[in-house]
């Protein structure tokens, strides 16, 4: 999908969720680290688990908002949240303070995006989604290339005016975003809302139904044991890197050397996964276009799980860098194909409250996946990193499980017809 062809719409969010997150992966990845220093890493596993809970909220909401109102009000109103939050966050003087912005900016995101997601199906052909969700994915992680190796620097010396900045190019992108964005909301899916009391009961009787289907579900469940696992690069790994990993001499063959930290060395595994993610997420999803849906998600969910047990038997730099090449390889393979599998499976007038609901997926493995920093106290790092392979194996044993449901649903409803 070339830049010219994209819909006016799409090219504003491109350029300004790029610039964003440049921003927010400068202090993102060291935020469970950050809560684990001021307030304790069991007080901090535990109330990493409630912003995930908030945007689960947040998402069912937000689809249900999108498809009822359209996408460019719900758009405007989860980026104006967060703008205010971050603002809320550089102005506090407590770690307290922090945490709840640190919320607001979940609820925020996650009032964000199910629109955001809605939008590229409405004006994206369905045969060229999974090249635009994989565009989408490039532009997003460009800046975790550098953001992470500067935030290691930038979060704990310079918090403040980090966070100033992101506000200011969120303010700037909420601006972009109220005078450049159309709406795209399908004319056929206008519905008038007589009352607050019925909009909310017909999102519960609407999300009741959508959970209830049983290939829906399976497909969350098994996204939550993968999410589980691919989180833990931004909570557990960072928590493991900085307290097991030793300093280590980094040689330049015979150039001389640098001592790297286990602060560096986790900067440097961010910063190679968002490069991997730029460099390759959209040529994969070029080369594996003509893969099984099934056979991505299954090898994508083995990659994960095999390259996150491995980092338990290793410590060196190179080690640590290839086993990061190996997982997040798995993880950028599952990135477009998940969004693009909802956006066919759901129907066009449900549209943004299935991608609400999907993204349950990520909300509830985000709510579980910090269990792994409160157990770090009890359970030694070989037994956490044996748990991450193990919900791994599960989510592909549920991913295999669900298409073999779609093959046999579609075969009872030809011989129906």
């Amino acid at each position: 999908m070339y830049w010219k062809r994209l819909d006016r719409n799409l090219k504003v969010r491109l350029v300004g969720e790029g610039l964003f997150n440049i921003c927010y992966w400068m202090y993102f990845p060291f935020i469970a680290l950050y809560f684990s220093m001021t307030l304790g890493s069991e007080v901090a596993g535990a109330f990493m688990m409630l912003p995930p809970l908030v945007s689960m909220i947040g998402n069912l909401a937000s689809g249900n908002l999108a498809d009822h109102f359209g996408r460019r009000p719900i758009l405007i109103g989860g980026a104006a949240i967060q703008t205010v939050m971050f603002v809320f966050f550089a102005c506090s003087f407590s770690p307290w303070l922090d945490y709840a912005a640190f919320i607001g900016i979940a609820l925020g995101s996650a009032l964000y995006r199910a629109p955001s997601l809605a939008m590229v199906a409405d004006v994206v052909p369905e045969e060229e989604r999974r090249d635009v969700f994989a565009l989408f994915a490039t532009t997003n992680n460009m800046g975790a290339v550098v953001g992470p190796v500067m935030g290691a620097f930038l979060f704990f010396q310079f918090r403040q005016i980090l966070l100033w900045t992101t506000a200011s190019v969120l303010l700037l992108y909420l601006l972009c975003l109220i005078l450049f964005v159309n709406e795209t909301k399908p004319t056929s899916t206008h519905e008038k809302q007589v009352s607050v009391i019925a909009g909310v009961k017909h999102a519960c009787v609407a999300y009741r139904h959508i959970l209830g289907d049983r290939v829906f579900a399976r497909f969350i469940i098994a996204g939550v044991f993968s999410v589980m696992t691919i989180m833990q690069l931004d909570l557990y790994l960072a928590y493991y890197i900085v307290t097991e990993i030793p300093d280590q001499r980094f040689l330049f063959f015979e150039l001389g050397s640098m001592l790297l930290t286990g602060e560096t060395i986790l900067g440097w595994m961010l910063a190679l996964n968002g490069l991997l993610f730029v460099m390759l997420v959209f040529p994969l999803a070029n080369w594996t276009k003509r893969w099984k849906e099934r056979d991505l998600f299954v090898f994508s969910c083995l990659l994960s799980g095999i390259g996150m047990f491995a980092l338990g038997f290793v410590s060196t730099i190179w080690s640590l860098l290839l086993l990061t090449v190996v997982f997040t390889v798995g993880e950028l393979l599952r990135a477009p194909i998940s969004d693009s599998f909802v956006s066919r499976y759901a129907p066009m007038e449900s549209r943004a409250m299935y991608i609400g609901a999907s993204n349950l997926q990520y909300t509830v493995g985000r709510m579980l996946a910090p269990l792994t920093i409160l157990f770090a106290t009890w359970v030694a790092p070989l037994g956490i990193f044996f748990f991450m392979l193990v919900c791994s194996l599960a989510s592909a044993a549920l991913y295999t499980n669900l298409f073999r449901m779609i093959s046999q649903n579609k075969e009872k409803h030809e011989r129906g017809s």
